[in-house]
């Protein structure tokens, strides 16, 4: 039978009271998280499983033995995430990869887009077809703020149609002249130009004029004419932002940005985009079928993840569902 949180906090006769020992261990977390750390960590003592630091095991326990609502959960991860934090069970982190620490120096664009050059990363962005065009053509915009011209991301949110400047001596974003390049669909100049008509589309005139414009639209192919100029009506420049908020149906927040984490996602995917396309561009070496005591790479990639990984996890999965709860109470107070 588990025992209760009382039963397993009461002091047993003889022996110190336990309570003196868990205090500090109480504060481990920030002022702001003691409720959910000191709730994990009666769960911890009532489970005899160590709360810090704690293991998967009891993390997902925890997590199950006391469902709540989501962003309920979200809080108690990223309370948890905090206190291990704190205490500095997750900060040996490996000097390479993903859960590397952040680099101080400047780092090539590429580099910081994982590897993959910035205009192949536009050339791999879809130009047409419902909602994929859409958010296509809004990630080369994005791969042209962030990498080409090195903006940084809390820049790139807030961008407004003021600071662009399209005439007849090139393109130009926050005082900076956009690149061109001879592939039309590599050009960062005509993504910003395809990018902008699309949205004065979307603004102005609305999803459903959006959704036949990119349907009728063609790909672009390396012998269509460059377009670094503007068409009148320019509807995009009554648009709140330039990056605004679209969901997975291509209905889009006038007044909504794109978050940070949004960016970071939507890079991430278009340069997955361009390692694809070179991919298949290039034929794939041959390589010898393995035999029965072989590990496949999915066999090998199967195994239980770290302490860190599964907080690492949780901690984003926190964050969007903060995200998400925010948009429905937003929603249902009449804001967006």
């Amino acid at each position: 039978m588990t025992p209760t949180f009382e039963t397993a906090a009461r002091p047993v006769a003889g022996r110190a009271d336990p309570a003196a020992h868990e205090e500090p261990l109480r504060d481990a977390a920030g002022t702001g998280y003691r409720r959910e750390w000191a709730l994990f960590c009666d769960y911890a003592t009532a489970t005899g499983q160590p709360a810090l630091p704690t293991t998967v095991a009891a993390l997902a326990g925890f997590l199950a033995a006391l469902p709540a609502r989501p962003a309920t959960q979200a809080r108690r991860v990223r309370a948890i995430a905090d206190a291990h934090r704190r205490a500095g069970h997750l900060l040996n982190r490996p000097q390479h990869g993903p859960a590397a620490p952040p680099d101080p120096t400047p780092r090539p664009r590429a580099a910081r887009a994982g590897g993959a050059d910035p205009v192949e990363m536009i050339a791999a962005c879809p130009t047409r077809g419902w909602p994929h065009g859409l958010h296509g053509r809004r990630d080369a915009f994005l791969v042209v703020t962030a990498l080409v011209l090195d903006l940084p991301q809390a820049h790139v949110r807030r961008l407004v149609p003021t600071e662009v400047d399209v005439a007849d001596d090139g393109v130009r974003v926050s005082d900076q002249v956009v690149p061109t390049d001879p592939d039309p669909r590599r050009c960062p100049s005509c993504a910003v130009v395809r990018w902008l008509e699309t949205l004065g589309v979307l603004d102005g005139l609305g999803r459903g004029s959006a959704r036949m414009h990119l349907t009728s639209a063609h790909a672009t192919t390396a012998t269509d004419p460059h377009r670094h100029e503007l068409r009148d009506p320019q509807r995009w420049r009554a648009a709140a932002t330039l990056l605004p908020a679209i969901d997975r149906y291509g209905w889009h927040d006038d007044y909504q940005p794109i978050t940070t984490r949004t960016i970071r996602t939507r890079l991430a995917l278009a340069a997955i985009r361009a390692a694809q396309q070179s991919e298949h561009d290039t034929p794939a070496p041959h390589t010898p079928t393995p035999d029965a005591t072989t590990p496949t790479p999915a066999a090998a990639s199967r195994k239980a993840p770290s302490l860190e990984e599964a907080l690492t996890l949780l901690d984003d999965i926190a964050d969007d569902a903060d995200a998400l709860n925010d948009r429905i109470i937003a929603l249902l107070k009449g804001d967006l």
